[in-house]
């Protein structure tokens, strides 16, 4: 027999998974990971050089980490947050708010990125009632864009190829034009061109209505949907400026963007435009 037999035998023979994949192209059997580096079951090294989707910035198997998740077992694994405080919730939040601009001092912590975003909307709903502006609802959102795979977060999606199928489960949400300015071919400037695209946000508003908006939701620095694009400047405090004359919430996801990728611990924190929400992840 073979080798080649044999590792095709062997690749079949994983294949009989009952775990559900995003396709019927198996991958490589990942045996450890350290660093930026991962070894499969037969032996190759593979480079790591996305992080995953972003969610071992600091190496996989650090060693910090590892020794401070051991601490913890140790100690407890779990304790629910509505019978029990705990001391490594409060020191993260507490560690969180002082990087997180004036005024942002509290964190609710869920367990990823699609969680996070939707946990956004839902608490703009929440702020909306509780100040007695029930007819808000409405979260505008931009085009393309991917906020997550959750129901609510996919509500608020720019991408017609992954919210199709779940259409008829979700109430579609508004959208407006990613500032793509550097594809435009006009004799605009950028900050006019950054003018323009954040002036899509008040028209959308007044075609909406004012009174339905709770909020905007935006990457600072785009992600997944608009590889890391960047408006013009001018851009970020125009949509700041808008969003106060309708009294309507600015949520900043910062899953990819945030926690100092870009130099500053928040994208955003790169402009004059201070979100009233953030999602932080990964």
């Amino acid at each position: 027999m073979s080798k080649v037999q044999t590792a095709t035998q062997a690749t079949d023979a994983r294949r009989d998974s009952h775990l559900f994949y995003l396709s019927s192209l198996r991958r490589p059997l990942i045996d450890r990971a350290e660093g930026i580096y991962m070894w499969t079951q037969d032996g190759r090294r593979f480079i790591d050089g996305s992080s995953g989707p972003m969610v071992a910035n600091i190496g996989h198997s650090n060693r910090n980490v590892l020794d401070a998740m051991k601490r913890q077992m140790d100690r407890a694994t779990f304790a629910y947050r509505l019978h029990f405080e705990n001391e490594p919730a409060e020191e993260l939040a507490r560690e969180l708010a002082g990087k997180l601009p004036e005024g942002m001092d509290r964190i609710f912590f869920v367990s990823g990125g699609s969680e996070a975003t939707e946990s956004c909307i839902k608490l703009a709903r929440q702020w909306a009632v509780a100040t007695g502006q029930v007819s808000r609802w409405k979260v505008i959102t931009r085009f393309p864009s991917y906020h997550g795979g959750t129901l609510g977060s996919l509500s608020v999606t720019g991408d017609d190829a992954l919210a199709e199928t779940f259409e008829p489960m979700m109430r579609a949400m508004p959208t407006v034009p990613a500032p793509n300015a550097w594809r435009d071919r006009d004799n605009l400037s950028m900050d006019q061109r950054g003018i323009r695209y954040a002036d899509m946000l008040e028209e959308k508003i007044l075609a909406e209505g004012p009174d339905s908006v709770v909020a905007f939701i935006m990457e600072p620095i785009g992600g997944a949907a608009t590889a890391a694009l960047v408006a013009p400047d001018s851009y970020y405090p125009r949509i700041r400026e808008i969003c106060d004359r309708y009294g309507i919430l600015l949520i900043h996801d910062e899953v990819m963007s945030g926690a100092g990728r870009t130099g500053k611990f928040l994208g955003g924190d790169h402009w004059n435009c201070k979100p009233d929400i953030v999602a932080l992840s990964k």
